[in-house]
């Protein structure tokens, strides 16, 4: 409902209309369609998400999905299809609307190298959750490239680590140095 209006004047915007009446009146009920736009998140706590509600019919909608630290904002979909990849979508109403803004969880890789001196890594930075991490370390002269540790726990001998990515990871690339230890390193 919108209005009461006589002779195309608004005379209440309530829907209960009392009046006095003194004279023949021809009042017209307004209404307009409305629609309603929903809004969920495919992982709870992922992010902040606005725009749902009830909105009159050909009016202008704004949805927003604001990713929370330790997401990142992929995007909206209804009915399973992908509609944007933007965080703001807008759009004229013309239909009920129901929105899932998909959010993803990424992770860190730290890596440290137990002799600063002993050689080089690569692989370290953010990942999106459920990717295939490559960690690679590379042994300087005088150095020969022993373990991959996660919490003083060996993962891996192999200079090149693979693993996927489900939680913030803490590397350690031990090396040890060959001097003195003949030609068997």
């Amino acid at each position: 409902f919108i209005s009461w209006t006589m002779n195309e004047e608004i005379v209440s915007e309530e829907m209960e209309y009392s009046f006095v009446i003194t004279e023949d009146v021809e009042l017209v009920a307004n209404f307009i369609e409305t629609y309603d736009v929903t809004i969920a998140m495919n992982i709870e706590g992922s992010g902040v998400v606005e725009g749902s509600g009830t909105y009159n019919k050909g009016e202008t909608v704004t949805v927003t999905a604001t990713p929370n630290e330790g997401y990142i904002f992929i995007n909206w979909t209804e009915n399973g299809e992908i509609v944007t990849t933007e965080t703001e979508y807008s759009f004229e109403i013309a239909n009920d609307r129901n929105f899932v803004a998909n959010f993803i969880a990424i992770y860190d890789v730290t890596i440290t190298i137990n002799m600063e001196e002993a050689g080089s890594v690569t692989g370290e930075g953010t990942y999106n959750n459920g990717e295939t991490v490559t960690v690679t370390a590379t042994p300087n002269e005088g150095y020969k490239f022993v373990n991959w540790t996660e919490n003083g726990e060996v993962v891996s001998e192999e200079m090149e680590y693979s693993f996927v990515i489900t939680e913030d990871v803490e590397l350690v690339a031990n090396f040890v140095s060959t001097e003195g230890m003949g030609e068997q390193y």
